[in-house]
């Protein structure tokens, strides 16, 4: 090739058109890159999202609440469980050898006092009745034997002996004739009505105290010996919570004080009471101290028996608090998910990035100090759902 000005300068041309068409191919891809990478963070903010129809809230079993207010930040542990006082427990049971023969009430059942829940039949009830006639009827005889050797004796015709035997005899029957009639008086009988001549041939147990059943321990046709406990009556009226507080926590515990529990069947829901007694010794073996305490308000859901996840209130400082299982734990990150926007087609939840603190009775203190986080309707249950289809779309938090 022959090297000329004019070449050389067709050359630098050709060379220097080549040279923009690169650059402005790669002005193009750039500018392609920036419109992808904005496209797909937009992607990535929708995705931050996720909307529900309501068919899928029901099988996901979404469940919302609220931010809850409370102390957590000084509290002492007192697990226990729900009790009702002694004089509101009873058993029901015979205090003779019965055949049961008819149960008038199962389990559940609301009974008032002195009502029948239990009709049987007693060869021995019979039995105790005719003695206490054939007592009866000895008894007058007897009191009359021995007022008259009592005047005998006076007049120095009978024996001091024999006034003795006639007044032990006469004490004796009237001692027996008291004693089988408090027994029956406890089985039910009518002592006029048998004094009358007419026996009973049922023993009719009858519940001490108005309550409900608690527990059935017997059955049509089963003989039962005496003081057998054949039901249980608990009033429900007056229930209370017995805790247990350790030894080095009990200085801290003051009556008067709140008292904050859930049930275990219940963790999302909170109940309340307030320190009515502490006791004053020590369990030689668990180091506890037994701590009574007050139901603010009754709840016809509380049972004697029910355990619960209960904490003394030391101070009143509050924190914003959800339900522990409602946090989602991604790392170090930790994540809400918060209703932001219900339509006719369903319902749309947002996942907020927020910082946890303290945890106890089932809650934990959310630390954002953006107040309008907690006027937010928070899910509290089927968070699980909600975080798995948004990392199935590649979410992210907004």
């Amino acid at each position: 090739m022959t090297r000329t000005p004019t070449g050389k300068l067709n050359i630098n041309l050709s060379n220097l058109f080549l040279l923009l068409l690169l650059v402005s191919g790669l002005m193009a891809c750039k500018e392609d890159t920036s419109t992808t990478e904005e496209n797909q963070e937009s992607m990535e903010h929708r995705e931050a999202r996720v909307q529900l129809t309501p068919e899928q809230e029901v099988i996901t079993g979404i469940r919302r609440g609220t931010f809850i207010k409370q102390p957590l930040t000084n509290l002492v542990k007192a697990p226990g469980f729900i009790d009702s006082p002694p004089q509101y427990k009873a058993t029901i049971n015979s205090f003779t050898t019965i055949f049961v023969e008819k149960i008038h009430f199962i389990v559940g059942d609301p009974v008032n006092k002195g009502q029948v829940v239990i009709s049987a039949s007693s060869p021995e009830f019979v039995s105790m009745q005719q003695e206490y006639l054939e007592t009866l009827s000895s008894l007058a005889n007897l009191e009359s034997d021995f007022e008259r050797k009592q005047s005998l004796r006076e007049d120095n015709i009978s024996s001091q002996k024999e006034l003795e035997e006639a007044r032990a005899a006469f004490q004796a029957a009237r001692a027996k004739k008291s004693a089988l009639q408090n027994n029956l008086q406890l089985m039910g009988a009518d002592i006029s009505s048998l004094e009358q001549g007419n026996l009973q041939s049922k023993v009719l147990l009858k519940s001490p105290i108005s309550g409900k059943i608690s527990a059935l321990q017997t059955s049509v046709g089963q003989h039962s010996a005496p003081h057998e406990v054949l039901m249980e009556v608990i009033n429900s009226e007056h229930l209370h919570l017995e805790m247990k507080v350790l030894e080095q926590d009990i200085p801290r515990v003051m009556e008067g004080q709140a008292v904050t529990f859930t049930l275990p069947d219940f963790k999302e829901q909170l109940f309340y009471g307030h320190v009515y007694r502490k006791g004053n010794t020590i369990d030689p073996k668990g180091r506890f101290v037994q701590v009574h305490a007050h139901l603010d308000t009754e709840n016809d859901s509380f049972l004697p028996g029910m355990y619960i996840n209960s904490y003394i209130v030391v101070s009143q400082d509050s924190v914003w608090t959800v339900p522990s299982g409602s946090i989602v734990h991604e790392g170090s990150e930790t994540f809400l998910f918060v209703l932001q926007d219900s339509k006719q087609e369903g319902k749309i939840y947002q996942r907020k990035q927020v910082r946890t603190g303290i945890e106890a009775m089932g809650y934990t203190a959310i630390m954002n100090p953006d107040e309008a986080l907690f006027k937010d309707s928070v899910v509290v249950a089927g968070t699980y759902y909600l975080s798995n289809a948004l990392n199935e779309a590649g979410g992210h938090d907004n």
